[in-house]
């Protein structure tokens, strides 16, 4: 098969199966980078060849993990559903999301950030969004009546 064949079947195999319009155009894109990147047809690629091209994009292009893993996906449905290959997917891992932990604030800080309001209302929407924990839209899609009076 040539690339362009692989590429022609991919495109039926993602509509096929109903995937959407983004995840078909992700799906085609990376496989195409994929095989550009060797110059060679999908078809005498190897498991080797998937490992080497991510680490190319984990090292070199300094991709994120959720980029990484995309094309990893667009590659495990090519071999697994287009090309009907067993691959070790073991050999072929997920790249691990890095999650970062948010700063916290200090009490001073809190403090100073609440003593900074010049006015009684924008102090007091600043209070309840911390206090509660509220999300921005949650807070500006406050009203009166969501206010449990009698409990306070």
């Amino acid at each position: 098969m040539t690339k362009d064949q692989i590429l022609e079947k991919l495109k039926f195999d993602v509509e096929l199966r109903g995937l959407s319009k983004n995840t078909q155009d992700e799906y085609y894109t990376k496989v195409k980078i994929f095989q550009d990147y060797f110059n060679k047809p999908a078809t005498e690629l190897s498991e080797k060849d998937i490992r080497e091209f991510l680490h190319y994009l984990i090292t070199e292009k300094g991709l994120t993990s959720g980029s990484v893993n995309s094309y990893n996906s667009g590659l495990r449905f090519l071999y697994g559903v287009t090309l009907n290959t067993n691959l070790n997917y073991k050999q072929i891992p997920r790249h691990r999301r890095q999650r970062k932990f948010p700063e916290i604030l200090t009490k001073n800080e809190i403090q100073s950030l609440f003593d900074a309001c010049d006015n009684l209302r924008d102090k007091c929407i600043l209070m309840t969004l911390y206090g509660a924990g509220l999300r921005l839209s949650e807070v500006t899609g406050l009203k009166v009546t969501d206010i449990d009076s009698k409990k306070m």
